[in-house]
């Protein structure tokens, strides 16, 4: 029938004490994963003391390097698995491949590891953030039935002609 009938107060109430109880820090706080770097939900993670019997499987030769401050220093790895620095949790999937004895598709150890990102870049505006990019990218999505995505289009990327806006 058209129009609804009106919520009466207790469905307010339950409505509204659902809503707030989604809302809470233990619902929505995310954690950086030791393993693959990503933000998880902290309630989807662990602690990675609970694992460190099993990290031998993410040592990897010639993926990481320490900073250097010149060009002078000697160029050394760092020893030890490729683990995110700072990141004391490791996410529930990444958990169960290592229990496996698998490395993670997403591990850091899997040529995916960067370092820790210097000050100066950690705190540039969006259009400083196109300016240094070397790769510009593209991509459309639209929302379908059950609040799934589907990309309508290829992803798109070209160079960034970095060099000729400064020259």
């Amino acid at each position: 029938t058209y129009p609804p009938e009106s919520i009466t107060a207790r469905q307010s109430r339950s409505t509204i004490r659902n809503a707030c109880n989604l809302m809470t820090i233990s619902e929505i706080e995310e954690k950086g994963c030791a393993v693959c770097g990503q933000l998880t939900l902290t309630k989807n993670m662990s602690s990675l003391k609970a694992i460190k019997n099993l990290l031998t499987v993410l040592h990897s030769n010639g993926n990481t390097r320490q900073s250097r401050s010149s060009l002078n220093e000697k160029v050394q790895e760092i020893d030890g698995p490729v683990l995110a620095q700072n990141c004391d949790t490791v996410c529930n999937l990444c958990r169960s491949k290592l229990r496996l004895g698998e490395i993670p598709s997403l591990a850091l150890a899997n040529n995916l590891w960067i370092g820790e990102v210097p000050d100066v870049l950690s705190r540039l505006n969006f259009i400083e953030q196109i300016l240094v990019s070397r790769v510009r990218h593209n991509t459309n999505f639209i929302k379908v039935n059950a609040g799934y995505r589907k990309m309508i289009a290829h992803c798109i990327s070209w160079e960034n002609p970095t060099a000729k806006m400064f020259n």
